[in-house]
C-alpha cells in the first residue's frame, strides 16, 4: 500500500508538472495573441465566454485566461461582464483535460507516445533560436510528461482497486456524495490544480475505484475547488481582480449547487449522450461529458445575469484606489458634443496632475508611506489616465476647429507624462529609504542635497500648472547639477568600496528613475499650464470676433485660471 501512495504521489507530481510547462509553453508561443484576443472578441457577452471557453482549451490554464482578464479589467479596456463572461468560458474550456485523459489515456500504450514528444520537445527546446519555437519545445515535453504521468496514476489505481474496500467511499447514497463532493474539493485546493484533480478522478473510476455517482459528486466538488485558487489570489489584489474572483466564485458554487440538485437527472443525460455519441461504456468519456455538461448548464443559467451579477459585485470591494481611478468629469453624453467634452477633458487631467504630484510628494517625505504603500495608488493613477485616454479617442473632432482639435494630441500626450511619473514613483521612495542605511557621508550628503532639490521641482509642478516657468527652470537645472553630483560621488563610494555593490547598483537604478519621474512630471506641468492657458483666453474672448490664430500662451508667471464649465468658441 505505501509503494502505491508513493507511486500515485509521484504520478500526480509529473502530472502538475506537466501541465506547467504545457501552459508556459503554450502562453510562450501566443505571445501577445492571448491578451489581443481577449482585447478584441469580447462585444459581448456570449462571445466573452466562446473565447474564455476557447483559449482556456488552447493553454489548459484557466488561472492564465483569467490574470490576463484581470489585466484588462484594472486596465479599463475590459467591463466587468465582459470579464465575468470570460472566466465563465474559462469554466467549460477546463473541462478539456478531462477530454484528453478519457480518449488518449486509456486505449494505446501511453508510453509509445509520451517518450517521443519528450524528445521532440527537448530537440526544439535545446536547437530552436527563437523564444516562440522554445515555447513549442516546453509545451511538448510537458504533453509528454502528461501522458506518463497519466501512465503511472492509471497503474497504480488498479492496485488500489484490490487492495481498497471502496464500501467506505458510498455507493451513491447522500453520504458517499457528500464524502466525494469534499475529497475533490480538497484534493483540488492542494494541488491548486482542477486539471489535476479530474484526471485522479477520472482515472480512479476508469479503473473500478469509483461508482459512476460517487466520483461525478467528486468532479462536482474538484469544479468548485478551483474557488479556493481564486479566493486566494484576491489576498492583497485590486478590488477589480478581487470582484473578478468573486465573480468565479459565484459562478461555480451555483452550478455546483445546480449539478447536486439535479445529480441522477444529469447522470441520465449524460449516458443517453454518451450513446448517441458513441462513446459506449467508457466511463472516462463519460465522466468528461458531464463535466463539460455541467459546466455548460451554469453558462446557459447565468450568462443572461452577467451584468445583473456584475452590477451585484461592484457593491463591495471598494477602495481609495478606486475613487482615484474612476473619472469624476467624463460624461458620455459629451462624447458627441467635442467642445464641451474638451472643457471635461481639461478639468479630468487638471485631477489627474494634482494626484499625480501628492504621490510624487509622497515619495520624497520621510514617513509619509513606504514604497510598497505607493505601489496602488501608482496603479490608480495610471488607470484614471487609461479611462481619460480611451474617453479621448472616442471623441470625434470633425466638426471643431482646427486649433480646439489639436488640443486632443497634447492632453493625451499630458497623460502619458502623469502615468510615467506615477509609476517611477516608488523608485523615488526606495531611494529616500536606501539613504538611511548608507554610511558614506558624502554620497549621504549628495543624495539628500538631489532628494531636497528633486521635491522642489515636484512641489513647483504641483501647483496646479500655474507656476512660474522661468523658476522652474532654474530649479529643474539646479536638480539636474545635483543630479550628477549624487551620481559621481555613488561611483566614488563604489570604488572605494565603502559601498556594497548590490545596494551601489540600486541605488544607481533608483536615482535614474527619480530622475526620470522629474522630467516627466514637469514635461507634464508645462504641457497644461499651456492648455490652460489657451483655454482660459478662449473663454475670455468668447462672444468677441475672433482673434488671429498662433495664440500663445501666458508666460508672465501669473497663475492661469481654471477654463471655464461653458464651451470653448469654436
Amino acid at each position: 500500500m505505501m509503494i502505491l501512495t508513493l507511486e500515485t504521489l509521484g504520478g500526480l507530481g509529473l502530472f502538475l508538472l506537466a501541465m506547467t510547462m504545457l501552459t508556459d509553453g503554450l502562453k510562450a508561443m501566443a505571445g501577445t495573441g492571448l491578451r489581443n484576443m481577449l482585447k478584441e472578441g469580447t462585444h459581448s457577452n456570449l462571445r466573452g465566454a466562446s473565447l474564455g471557453a476557447m483559449i482556456t482549451a488552447i493553454v489548459q490554464s484557466s488561472s492564465a485566461v483569467t490574470v490576463a482578464t484581470i489585466g484588462f479589467v484594472n486596465a479599463g479596456i475590459l467591463a466587468m461582464p465582459q470579464a465575468l463572461s470570460i472566466v465563465f468560458g474559462a469554466n467549460l474550456g477546463t473541462t478539456m483535460t478531462g477530454w484528453l485523459v478519457s480518449l488518449t489515456g486509456f486505449d494505446f500504450r501511453i508510453e509509445a507516445l509520451a517518450l517521443p514528444l519528450v524528445a521532440l520537445g527537448t530537440a526544439f527546446r535545446m536547437l530552436a533560436g527563437r523564444s516562440r519555437f522554445q515555447g513549442l519545445g516546453t509545451a511538448l515535453i510537458g504533453f509528454g510528461l502528461f501522458f506518463l504521468g497519466l501512465s503511472i496514476l492509471k497503474d497504480s489505481f488498479t492496485g488500489f482497486g484490490s487492495q481498497l474496500d471502496l464500501a467506505a467511499f458510498g455507493s451513491g447514497d447522500v453520504r458517499g456524495i457528500a464524502i466525494m463532493l469534499g475529497i475533490g474539493f480538497a484534493i483540488t485546493a492542494i494541488t491548486q490544480s482542477s486539471s489535476a484533480s479530474i484526471a485522479l478522478i477520472i482515472t480512479a473510476a476508469s479503473q473500478g475505484a469509483l461508482s459512476l455517482p460517487v466520483a461525478a459528486a467528486a468532479i462536482i466538488g474538484a469544479n468548485l475547488g478551483t474557488t479556493s485558487t481564486a479566493f486566494l489570489a484576491s489576498f492583497g489584489a485590486t478590488s477589480a481582480a478581487r470582484r473578478v474572483a468573486a465573480g468565479h466564485i459565484v459562478f461555480n458554487g451555483i452550478t455546483a449547487i445546480l449539478a447536486l440538485a439535479i445529480l441522477p437527472l444529469l447522470i441520465l443525460m449524460v449516458r443517453h449522450a454518451g450513446d448517441l455519441l458513441g462513446l459506449g461504456e467508457s466511463t472516462a468519456a463519460t465522466l468528461a461529458l458531464f463535466h463539460s455538461l455541467f459546466n455548460l448548464l451554469g453558462i446557459i443559467v447565468l450568462l443572461p445575469f452577467t451584468n445583473q451579477i456584475a452590477r451585484f459585485l461592484d457593491r463591495f470591494f471598494k477602495t481609495a484606489e478606486d475613487d482615484v481611478s474612476r473619472p469624476k468629469y467624463l460624461d458620455n453624453t459629451l462624447i458627441s458634443m467635442p467642445v464641451l467634452a474638451l472643457d471635461a477633458l481639461y478639468q479630468e487631467v487638471t485631477r489627474m496632475h494634482i494626484l499625480t504630484a501628492k504621490l510624487a510628494l509622497a515619495a520624497f517625505t520621510p514617513g509619509a508611506q513606504k514604497p510598497a504603500g505607493l505601489v496602488g495608488m501608482a496603479h490608480a493613477v495610471t488607470t484614471l489616465g487609461d479611462n481619460i485616454s480611451y474617453y479621448t479617442i472616442e471623441i470625434s473632432t470633425g466638426s471643431m476647429s482646427r486649433a480646439s482639435a489639436l488640443e486632443f494630441p497634447l492632453v493625451l500626450r499630458t497623460i502619458r507624462y502623469l502615468a510615467e511619473t506615477a509609476n517611477l514613483t516608488p523608485s523615488a521612495s526606495q531611494l529616500r529609504v536606501l539613504l538611511d542605511n548608507l554610511e558614506d557621508p558624502h554620497a549621504k550628503m549628495a543624495l539628500r542635497t538631489v532628494l531636497q532639490s528633486g521635491q522642489y521641482c515636484v512641489s513647483l509642478s504641483a501647483e496646479k500648472a500655474v507656476f512660474d516657468p522661468q523658476e522652474l527652470d532654474q530649479a529643474l537645472s539646479r536638480f539636474q547639477g545635483d543630479y550628477a553630483a549624487a551620481k559621481s560621488a555613488l561611483l566614488i563610494s563604489g570604488s572605494n568600496r565603502t559601498i556594497d555593490i548590490a545596494k551601489l547598483d540600486l541605488l544607481l537604478n533608483d536615482l535614474s528613475q527619480m530622475r526620470r519621474m522629474i522630467e516627466q512630471i514637469t514635461k507634464a506641468a508645462r504641457t497644461l499650464r499651456d492648455m490652460l492657458a489657451r483655454a482660459s483666453t478662449q473663454s475670455q474672448d468668447q462672444g468677441k470676433e475672433p482673434k488671429s490664430t498662433g495664440t500663445t500662451p501666458d508666460s508672465t508667471g501669473e497663475p492661469s485660471p481654471m477654463p471655464a464649465s461653458g464651451p470653448a468658441p469654436q
